[in-house]
């Protein structure tokens, strides 16, 4: 991948494509986790790929693209979230859910349905670390925090959560390779 970065760092629009191709299921996840509506998403998307592009010449080393790419989506999907938020309360569109669409039982809709219950303060650190498997350095680096915060602000959250689902059956399955990073 490091070979595609630095071509597509010289101008090969092939290589930016490829690229593009290749974190395009990682970008989806995380705007999805972030931003509600499916327009919103794509907005996000479209947009990051486009800043991409246009700022590829300012990223200073080629082996940190993917968390580049990451901090301008998030960049986007905050933009977007901001210019939104005062029209479409959370609890209103989870309220529209149909029946047949909470009948659904996939890993990833059980993942999103869990990441519901999780703060919007700490949704993204999840999303990132479970959904993306970054390790907490990558996640700290990615939100400017310290990478002690993220550690102890997902291990709060992980007590409450479990506390949470602890007698209802629901429990969520540990990523593989333990929390360490």
């Amino acid at each position: 991948m490091l070979t595609l970065v630095k071509k597509a760092m010289r101008g090969d629009k092939e290589a930016f494509i490829a690229l593009m191709d290749k974190h395009s299921d990682s970008m989806l996840r995380i705007a999805h986790g972030y931003l509600s509506q499916d327009a919103d998403v794509a907005d996000a998307i479209q947009d990051t790929i486009l800043d991409a592009y246009e700022h590829l010449s300012s990223l200073k080393e080629p082996r940190y693209f993917k968390t580049w790419l990451i901090r301008i989506l998030l960049n986007n999907c905050n933009h977007i979230y901001n210019r939104n938020k005062n029209y479409i309360p959370l609890d209103e569109v989870s309220e529209t859910l149909s029946d047949e669409t909470q009948e659904i039982d996939t890993p990833l809709f059980r993942f999103h349905e869990l990441l519901s219950f999780v703060s919007d303060e700490n949704r993204l650190c999840f999303q990132l670390y479970y959904g993306e498997e970054l390790t907490t350095r990558e996640i700290a680096d990615i939100l400017h925090i310290n990478e002690n915060t993220i550690r102890s602000r997902m291990h709060r959250e992980k007590l409450k959560l479990k506390a949470r689902f602890q007698n209802s059956g629901y429990m969520a399955t540990a990523r593989k390779g333990g929390a360490s990073s």
